[in-house]
């Protein structure tokens, strides 16, 4: 009987070796993949507020072990699964945001535009996901193609470029907000120089430093951004911001809301020059001092529930109405929000109008929305102290505190 020579018999066996480590390496990928999985379902409730970001190859070598998460919860499980599950790890870049290396310590920023235009993944061509006001305080997060991923106060994360905000120190960007602080309350206009130029526009909303010794409500009084610039603006337009608010007042809620009829719909809009439709809501709420979440889906989680009945008698002008359709396993997709203004009437921005208008939910008035009324689904009651109502000072503390 023959025997297989040393030298063949090594060539047949290292393939068969090399197989059975790469059935054993995908099998480890494959489970790491559905912890990590495991771990997602369990900690992230809505990416648009925290993320998990993971890649991983196997190779001979072990894992490859890349991206990020928000939570600290999730970065401390993955890191567990890595050093305890048994795995062979080649390279781990898993990281938790902030990456305060990366970016240098400064972790916060103020946003130093008028309106600042963030985006849902780097870049001007992505979608435009929310927006944030001059003065408002934000998280940055990580860096990435030229574009800083940050949180803002309703904990919204998109994608930031670096010309609309100032990075700072936590430290730094707590001091911005002293005694000294001013909401503009004008309508669209500009901030000029001393010479007259003009520095920057400025919208409703917007907060600035004052930074005059003499001030008089009918005179120009100088204003410093949030980078040190200095400016021009009408003193009558400057007041303290609403930041420790525990009254909201359904008038002056409304007061707002309307002042903003006519202005156009804009996807992912969220200050008077343009809004989206919870962006609209949004605006009111923070014109009178909170925050609430941004997106109708996640505004409908809020406050409080009101009963819908036919003739609506349980709700009270302010209550937010809710609209959407039911998906194929019964659950409810909320698309749409606005408010009730009474009488069977509702203020809202929505694409098919173009602006913000006033409609009617009963079938008698000529302003009769068929389809909105078909589409309603809920309404909330949304008041100080209640889920998802923040008063603006804490929302801006909250987020510097990360």
């Amino acid at each position: 009987m023959s025997t297989m020579k040393p030298y063949l018999f090594n060539l047949l066996l290292i393939p068969c070796l090399l197989f059975l480590n790469s059935c054993r390496d995908v099998n480890k990928a494959k489970s790491f993949e559905q912890m990590a999985d495991r771990i997602s379902k369990h900690y992230v409730e809505d990416s648009r507020v925290d993320r998990l970001e993971i890649e991983h190859k196997s190779t001979f070598q072990g894992l490859l072990v890349k991206g990020y998460t928000t939570i600290p919860e999730v970065y401390d499980s993955i890191q567990a699964v890595l050093s305890e599950g048994g795995f062979v790890v080649a390279q781990n870049n898993f990281r938790l945001l902030p990456d305060a290396k990366l970016l240098e310590g400064k972790t916060a920023g103020i946003i130093n535009v008028s309106v600042a235009n963030l985006r849902s993944k780097p870049g001007h061509s992505q979608e435009l996901a929310t927006q944030a006001l001059m003065g408002t305080p934000i998280q940055v997060l990580d860096f990435k193609d030229g574009w800083y991923l940050v949180r803002t106060p309703d904990r919204y994360l998109a994608w930031l470029e670096p010309g609309a905000f100032v990075a700072m120190r936590p430290q730094e960007a707590q001091g911005w907000f002293n005694e000294d602080l001013r909401m503009y309350t004008g309508p669209t206009s500009v901030m000029k120089s001393e010479e007259g130029d003009i520095v920057t526009d400025l919208v409703f909303g917007n907060l600035l430093r004052y930074a005059d010794t003499d001030w008089a409500e009918d005179k120009m009084v100088l204003v410093e951004l949030p980078d040190g610039t200095h400016g021009y603006v009408k003193g009558s337009f400057l007041v303290p911001p609403l930041l420790q608010s525990s009254i909201l007042r359904t008038e002056a809620l409304l007061e707002s809301a309307f002042a903003n009829a006519g202005r156009p719909y804009l996807w992912g809009g969220t200050s008077p020059k343009a809004m989206d439709c919870s962006g609209f809501t949004k605006t009111a709420f923070y014109e009178n001092g909170f925050v609430i979440p941004r997106d109708a889906s996640q505004q409908v989680l809020a406050g409080k529930v009101v009963e819908l009945t036919p003739d609506f008698h349980n709700l009270k002008p302010g209550d937010l109405l809710f609209f959407g359709r039911f998906r194929e396993d019964g659950s409810e997709k909320i698309t749409h929000v606005g408010f009730y203004t009474g009488e069977g009437r509702f203020l809202h921005a929505g694409a098919d109008n173009g602006r913000i208008v006033e409609q009617s939910l009963r079938p008698e008035d000529e302003d009769f929305a068929e389809h909105r009324l078909k589409s309603l689904l809920q309404a909330r009651r949304l008041e100080p102290g209640t889920e998802g109502v923040v008063p603006v000072g804490t929302a801006f503390t909250d987020i510097l505190k990360q």
